[in-house]
């Protein structure tokens, strides 16, 4: 009988959950504090809802959705009413709902007689709902229950985003919407939308139609449909900020209008950079997001600012005698000029202006700009030191491809942790004459001292990126969760909530809850693989459950066709482009062979059925490479992957036996676990990624530490 996938994956997360506290709740992010209590409230029928305070029609809007989230949540097919009681309790309605200012704190009760939920003001309503939805059990009969407990539970910080990248690759309404569904779950409440770069310009504009109709490319969001996500955010308590980037990353402006380049020989070759020394280009960019501030309400306008080349204006005569009429002598000058004009017409419309963090390295700019820093943890020493709020994004480039672990070390607060070391940049730097462009003194971690008071309190949150060079529509749930929810925890929750494996525990189980609920990273992976072996494909979901990609950008072979000369198109519909980032199956196996290592009977005998079932499937991966070319490219890995499988058994056997391995299996095992390492480390850093050996079809074996360790608990 064919090994079903499905099976496989939750053989091995109930492996690794059972390794947790029996009956303890399951949440993400960690509350602030929760007393667990004897017993449970059953809830065979939709909940009787009393309201106090603040009543609305978003909030009934809420209940309802969670009404009917329970039977998504449960798999109950019809939930009556006359069910238990669920009190809501709102202290007063808030001004400041969808603001920095949000009142997000709620109490949570579950008691026997019922559920009381008290929030501060109705966005705290949402998160306790997010909490209750989290907390609904059901048992081997299907009866659903909620354990008794007791919750006190805040945000850490104000500002906890997503940045979706919808420039490089559109991304659909219907997408948009289940990021945001998903955010409300893990209560993220900032949708920061990157509209606008070098590949597009993605919304309507009815003052400048040129922008979406010629620099769109046939794929923009119209007004309607930007007022409705807004819509649907709000509702889920998650506010939507704009970032339409200038004076660099603007192809697409200048595209549609090339007359606002710097000179026209810079249009007639793609100019990426607005002029600064037009008095087109303020009024273009002043009429332009006027329209943009009227569409988008939330008080935060993103104007980018970053990434302006060091030669962008040279030659420009205009731009010369900008520099002597205002008396600026850099580049750095020049872009602050542009910045100030940019920033007076933003505020003339009530907008607070949030700008990457390049914009503090262009001279003295108004204090009442947020910077948000993105090359270094060193960036959010700098910008609180002079007195602005910071928004911390160093460590959390989702589309680096790292570990939810990764990221989740990272710390809004730090100050010299993420980024290049000093000595890694000289090395960089050597790799091609092309690096030198890219390794400045900003992506370099310097020693630092820790934040003040002052400086700590000018942090206001953290905000995950997504940049969608490789990312496509289709991969985005794939590759934004579940690393999105545990970089969620680490802006909620307690400072000293760092525990890795406890962090991976729950992460298990809110990644099965929000494909309950909506998210398709799942069922777009079996597309994917449906599309690389139609009606074979069970053998690639096996197979994609124990991989990774490359990470660092090292899958985009677009660069070293640049390096070469070449220009190239690359489609996203590989394995590496389906396969998992992080792996929770593959984090399940590694977990239970940690334990088997340890001498656990029942995980030795888990993992060697792992095995087994690995040694057969790449048996079916070589039957389908035969009638199928592009899997034909992943067939090392899967070797290798029978290989561990073989040498873990041998492992085991030695293990068993209280016998070391043999030393032809010893060094077979070296081998094999050596060049997955290799592999693994030859995309672990930035910039070396693109130089580094790639391992066949761009796949990294995501067992390899779980085999590791019984090969040396046996002596290999």
């Amino acid at each position: 009988m064919p090994i079903r996938p499905a099976a496989l994956a939750a053989a091995c997360v109930l492996a690794l959950l059972g390794a947790g506290p029996a009956g303890a709740v399951s949440l993400t992010p960690l509350p602030q504090s929760v007393t667990e209590h004897e017993g449970a409230l059953p809830v065979a029928s939709r909940f009787a809802i009393t309201w106090t305070g603040c009543r609305d029609p978003m909030l009934e809007r809420a209940a309802e959705r969670f009404q009917r989230d329970l039977g998504r949540l449960t798999g109950i097919e019809t939930f009556a009413a006359g069910g238990p009681t669920l009190e809501i309790s709102c202290a007063a309605a808030d001004p400041g709902a969808l603001t920095l200012q949000a009142r997000e704190g709620y109490r949570l009760q579950v008691a026997p007689r019922g559920v009381a939920l008290q929030a501060d003001g109705p966005v705290g309503v949402l998160r306790g709902l997010a909490t209750l939805r989290q907390l609904l059990e059901t048992d081997a009969d299907g009866a659903a229950s909620l354990p008794l407990v007791s919750i006190d539970d805040k945000p850490r910080f104000a500002w906890r985003g997503v940045m979706i990248d919808t420039a490089r690759h559109f991304m659909s309404v219907a997408t948009i919407k289940r990021q945001i569904d998903a955010m409300e779950q893990v209560k993220l409440n900032v949708l920061h939308l990157h509209l606008s770069d070098n590949e597009a310009f993605r919304v309507e504009s009815r003052r400048y139609p040129r922008l979406h109709e010629v620099a769109g490319h046939g794929q923009f969001y119209t007004q309607a449909e930007i007022r409705e996500l807004i819509t649907y955010a709000a509702d889920r308590g998650v506010r939507v900020v704009p970032e339409f980037d200038v004076p660099g990353h603007a192809r697409a402006m200048t595209l549609a209008y090339p007359e606002l380049a710097s000179n026209p020989t810079a249009a007639a070759a793609g100019a990426q950079v607005l002029s600064p020394a037009k008095e087109d280009t303020y009024r273009f960019v002043t009429r332009l997001f006027d329209e943009m501030a009227g569409l988008f309400p939330d008080a935060y306008f993103h104007i980018g600012g970053d990434e302006v080349p060091d030669d962008a204006w040279a030659g420009d005569l205009e731009v010369e005698a900008l520099k002597t009429a205002q008396g600026l002598k850099t580049k750095a000058e020049v872009e602050a000029h542009s910045h100030r004009r940019i920033h007076q017409a933003l505020t003339r419309r009530g907008k607070i202006v949030v700008g990457w963090e390049e914009v503090i390295d262009t001279g003295t700019l108004p204090r009442d700009i947020v910077v948000q820093a993105w090359r270094t943890s060193n960036a959010t020493s700098r910008a609180t030191a002079l007195g602005h709020r910071t928004i911390v994004s160093a460590g959390s480039y989702l589309d680096l491809l790292n570990t939810a672990a990764f990221h989740y070390g990272f710390d809004p607060l730090d100050t010299s942790t993420a980024g290049m070391s000093p000595a890694d940049a000289e090395a960089a730097r050597k790799l091609h004459p092309l690096v030198g462009r890219f390794v400045t003194d900003g992506v370099i971690v310097q020693p630092m001292a820790p934040l003040t008071p002052q400086q700590e309190a000018l942090v206001i949150g953290g905000e995950a990126p997504i940049w969608a060079e490789l990312i496509s529509d289709e991969m985005l749930d794939n590759r934004l969760w579940p690393r999105a929810a545990a970089l969620a925890e680490r802006f909620w929750s307690p400072k000293d909530v760092r525990d890795v494996p406890d962090m991976y525990l729950r992460l298990a189980v809110q990644q099965d809850r929000l494909r309950r609920l909506g998210l398709q990273d799942q069922a777009a992976r079996a597309r994917m693989a449906s599309r690389l072996a139609p009606g074979a494909s069970e053998p690639l979901m096996v197979f994609l459950d124990l991989v990774g990609p490359v990470r660092h950008m090292a899958h985009d072979k677009r660069v070293p066709a640049a390096i070469a000369g070449k220009k190239i198109v690359q489609h996203l519909t590989a394995l590496a482009d389906a396969a998992p980032v992080d792996s929770l199956v593959a984090r399940a196996f590694v977990a239970g062979a940690e334990r088997a290592a340890a001498g656990e009977a029942a995980d030795r005998a888990a993992v060697r059925a792992d095995f087994a079932v690995w040694s057969a499937n790449h048996q079916r991966i070589v039957a389908v490479a035969q009638d199928h070319p592009a899997v034909r490219e992943a067939l090392p890995i899967s070797a290798d992957i029978a290989e561990m499988a073989a040498v873990g058994t041998a492992a085991l056997d030695a293990l068993e036996a209280g016998k070391p391995l043999s030393p032809d299996v010893a060094a077979r095992a070296k081998a094999v676990l050596d060049r997955a390492d290799a592999f693994e480390a030859a995309s672990a850093r930035p910039i070396f990624s693109f130089f580094g050996k790639r391992p066949p079809a761009d796949l990294l074996i995501m067992v390899t530490p779980g085999v590791r360790r019984l090969v040396e608990a046996a002596g290999g």
